[in-house]
């Protein structure tokens, strides 16, 4: 049921059993837009009181930061509009802060940037503003929320901002204190050119800060004047997560030796709290700001209060027991633990948010991500395991056509981006789905670098951005055509991101694999990138560090940079390709698509272009969205037809 009405209530999950799914016929497919839309809600998440909920919700076609008490009341809508939200949480029971972007270009630099900004919501008196609005001293657009925390009863957000006129010369941020009962901003801490993020104690004072020195490649902690850690600054960087579970400790994820997540405290102690494992949840007491638990990606739960953890286990364990494919996780929760929203995607569905309620022993639908597509139409998900051609172990994520099982299907690769430590995991993805309604098995490959591995896997994919990591992804098409589930001879390629680059890099750098390729945001001269990595960020730089070592040529001999570039290929482009590129991306320039594009048709190859308006790297407006899919569907349709 939709957040337009109210929460549905469902029979106790303790004695709730899955629905038998059904064979759809193919014309009961849902259209294009059903999975192209944004999902229908976003950002649940609970009052500290426990008593009202808000998040980002799909009301009659329009985004709406809808604001709820948990019996099902509407308090307040307010309208999202054009503002791409990518953020929400509560201050305190009255106030609540929801970080916004927007692409836009900084002073007279031409490039794409994307600014944030904070809009504070106070609750009672039903009104919202804009956070630095009213202050001619400073920017809306600032570089983060570091914190919100409660002092003497008021709330107050730390922001880490520049002002306007500093009259010093000076270019980097500050950490300001906004009061925001009244908007008055205070200093809360003085940056310097190397200060790289701070940790706020429960009473408003520092608890730490980092300093990153680019030039000397060396990351520091510090606890005022005592260093407390000091590590090689490498392409992955090690970074501040927030307090400890004491309000002198804090939370350090460090990437120089595996995955850490490590406490450290004011005196140097060190306890390690994750070691190379891929956590989805860090969780901080609303009251304090105090670290209280951890998720890991295998649903796995560490609540450092044994009667914490007990609840928060009985909370997740009737969705667990349905089905052991079904991925859960806590999104929000009272620091009491007694009502806890949970999320659960799998065994058919798309996504389901729901709020649960220990005393009551109540679990009830609070929405769905997609409620146009009927758990029936969901596609099943399953994992693949494989081995690339050098011995190392792969999986990846299958999706398959609902209905009965059919064998040598036409398939979509579809790899993912980033490309360093990102994956795909089993689930409802909008884009699989959509393909896989139209009669196609998609194929996400978790090539090497890619995340939730471990990090030597992670770390395997530096300096093979065209190279392992590209033959990764072919090597499982291979995999999937020897089990007999795809024909090896009917396959597309279609990515976004890093996913753009292998889908030109698949029909140009890799010759014969696939009769289409759809490159959305995608590299297409990766020596020209890098110049423009370089030129935005300078050097030296953690950002061109990261980027120099994920392209390679990282062991000697190996090719350069232009022989694993698509555009130097063109002229032995063995399949049509479709560019599709948002002109506001800040992250891979429009140029490198048009470039590809003038190429291609230069060399007389077939080649569509489509450019996106307001649309930025991460597909974030629905009406672009869904043309994107639109088009990607159309354009595999037309040169691999399922039928």
């Amino acid at each position: 049921m939709r957040l337009a009405i109210v929460l549905a209530v469902l029979a106790a999950l303790w004695s709730l059993a899955p629905a038998a799914a059904q064979s759809p016929s193919p014309a009961s497919a849902p259209p294009i837009e059903a999975y192209g839309k944004l999902p229908a809600i976003t950002d649940v998440s609970l009052s500290p009181a426990g008593d009202k909920m808000v998040s980002v919700s799909d009301v009659g076609g329009k985004r709406y930061i809808l604001l709820r008490t948990v019996a099902g009341d509407n308090l307040l809508a307010i309208p999202v509009q054009d503002k791409k939200v990518r953020g929400v949480r509560w201050a305190d029971n009255s106030h609540i802060l929801v970080d916004v972007s927007q692409t836009d270009h900084w002073y007279f630099d031409t490039n794409n940037t994307e600014f944030s900004s904070t809009v504070s919501i106070d609750v009672d008196k039903k009104t919202s503003e804009v956070l630095f609005a009213k202050n001619s001293k400073f920017p809306v657009f600032h570089f983060g929320v570091v914190a919100s925390r409660v002092i003497d009863g008021k709330p107050y957000a730390f922001i880490s901002n520049i002002p306007l006129q500093r009259g010093r010369g000076r270019s980097y941020p500050d950490l300001w204190r906004v009061d925001l009962t009244n908007g008055e901003i205070a200093l809360a801490a003085a940056g310097t050119p190397t200060i790289n993020g701070w940790v706020v104690a429960p009473n408003g004072a520092i608890a730490a800060y980092a300093n990153l020195d680019t030039r000397g490649a060396t990351w520091r902690l510090f606890h005022g004047e005592q260093m407390l850690m000091s590590k090689p600054s490498t392409r992955l960087q090690t970074g501040l997560v927030g307090l400890g579970r004491t309000p002198t400790s804090v939370l350090v994820y460090d990437q120089s030796n595996q995955d850490k997540l490590i406490e450290i405290q004011a005196d140097g102690k060190q306890t390690i709290l994750s070691d190379d494992q891929l956590l989805t949840g860090v969780f901080h007491s609303h009251a304090t700001g105090l670290l209280i638990g951890l998720q890991t990606n295998d649903n796995q739960l560490a609540f450092y209060d044994p009667l914490l953890q007990a609840r928060a286990a009985a909370a997740l364990k009737p969705f667990l027991k349905a089905t052991a494919q079904r991925r859960v996780r806590i999104v929000s929760f009272t620091d009491d633990m007694n009502e806890v929203v949970v999320y659960t995607v799998g065994d058919a569905e798309s996504g389901t948010y729901y709020l649960v309620n220990l005393a009551s022993h109540r679990a009830d639908i609070i929405d769905n991500d997609y409620p146009d597509v009927a758990d029936h139409q969901v596609g099943s998900v399953r994992e693949v395991v494989y081995k690339a051609s050098d011995g190392l172990q792969m999986d990846g994520v299958l999706t398959l056509p609902p209905g009965p099982k059919v064998k040598n299907l036409p398939v979509v690769i579809l790899p993912h981006g980033g490309p360093i430590g990102v994956v795909d995991r089993p689930g409802f993805d909008w884009m699989a789905q959509a393909f896989a309604s139209r009669g196609y098995a998609v194929f996400q490959p978790n090539y090497r670098g890619s995340g939730g591995h471990g990090a030597a896997f992670r770390d395997a994919g530096f300096g093979e951005y065209g190279r392992k990591m590209l033959s990764d992804i072919s090597d499982g098409l291979d995999a999937l055509a020897k089990d007999g589930v795809v024909d090896r001879h009917r396959a597309c390629i279609v990515g976004f991101s890093y996913g753009g680059y292998a889908a030109m890099a698949g029909v140009t750098v890799q010759q014969g694999l696939y009769r289409c390729a759809v490159a959305g945001s995608g590299l297409s001269d990766l020596p020209t990138m890098l110049n423009w990595v370089e030129q935005r960020y300078g050097a030296p730089s953690a950002t061109l560090t990261f980027w120099r070592e994920a392209m390679g040529p990282t062991v000697p001999g190996s090719p350069s940079l232009k022989s694993i570039s698509p555009i130097a290929y063109v002229s032995r482009a063995d399949a049509p390709i479709l560019l599709i590129h948002g002109e506001d991306d800040s992250v891979v320039p429009l140029e490198q698509s048009q470039i590809m594009y003038d190429a291609l048709k230069g060399a007389g190859k077939p080649v569509e272009f489509i450019q996106t308006k307001s649309e930025d790297h991460w597909l974030s407006r629905e009406d672009t969205r869904i043309a994107t899919l639109k088009a990607a569907v159309a354009f595999v349709e037309k040169y691999d037809p399922v039928n």
